[in-house]
């Protein structure tokens, strides 16, 4: 049965180092497959307004093209997503997106497998780029096979006499279908395969992409990490994410209980300087 693979392409670039790396990827797919691609730079996704209508019609009232891309990624059986690196991050579109996200809030996309891509074209400086897409990916319940990062600044650098680069994207092909779970180092965080953690003192410690808190564990010269689910979390679990969608419209109600009192508050502040 041919596989649907949709890829979110984060960068403005034609035949770039993102395209051409979801494109090599999926020559090495074991399956037939249909590969959708989405250049989201491209799209006219409007910020979000906070407004929180979409949690209680589960449509949200901005006209633009958010609607159109969340139901193709809905329909993909897996998920590519490729960013270059601007000022050590991903392109902002991602977080653009993401905020609009309330409406589907993971349980469309809850278990798809994705491959998350950072290209960046400086060695050691893709900065946190890895860890947004990373983290865009944990919020909406996606399941991470890999993710990794790329080095190339001109179009096509990527490849360019780079063998190891490219069984890199060939290795991927073969994983993003595959049973197997993502293979995580010792030292990063066992629950999200995150690097990025927080040190808290007295070894403790907590991963910057999943929130979940953890301690250090030193055995010799090498470096563990022992991580538990935080029952607090937000985003982790299904469970996490449907606590917090329910706290928002209680977050909805409330304010219709408090509006006069916060509008009272809020308007002292409402001649104060100068909008530019």
């Amino acid at each position: 049965m041919t596989k649907k693979i949709v890829a979110l392409v984060l960068s403005p670039r034609e035949l770039g180092n993102c395209e051409i790396l979801v494109k090599e990827i999926c020559r090495h797919l074991p399956s037939a497959h249909d590969l959708q691609l989405i250049r989201l730079t491209e799209k006219k996704i409007r910020p979000c307004k906070a407004c929180y209508a979409c949690l209680v019609s589960g449509k949200c009232p901005l006209e633009d093209d958010f609607a159109a891309v969340a139901q193709t990624l809905a329909g993909a059986d897996a998920l590519i997503i490729a960013s270059p690196t601007y000022f050590m991050g991903a392109n902002g579109m991602l977080k653009v997106f993401l905020d609009r996200c309330l409406q589907m809030y993971g349980i469309s996309l809850r278990g798809k497998p994705v491959l998350n891509l950072v290209t960046a074209g400086i060695r050691g400086e893709a900065g946190y780029s890895e860890m947004m897409l990373n983290s865009f990916s944990l919020i909406l319940g996606l399941e991470i096979k890999a993710s990794q990062v790329f080095y190339g600044a001109l179009p096509g650098e990527i490849f360019l006499e780079n063998e190891e680069q490219l069984r890199r994207a060939a290795a991927l092909g073969r994983v993003l279908l595959g049973e197997e779970k993502r293979e995580v180092a010792p030292w990063t965080c066992p629950l999200c395969g995150s690097d990025v953690i927080q040190l808290l003192g007295e070894n403790r410690m907590q991963c910057m992409v999943c929130r979940n808190y953890g301690r250090l564990q030193l055995h010799g010269e090498n470096v563990g990490l022992q991580v538990e689910v935080n029952p607090e979390n937000i985003f982790f679990t299904a469970e996490q994410a449907g606590r917090h969608g329910l706290w928002l419209q209680e977050m909805k109600a409330r304010f219709m209980q408090l509006k006069r009192r916060l509008a009272s508050l809020t308007l002292e502040y409402k001649d104060q300087g100068t909008w530019v």
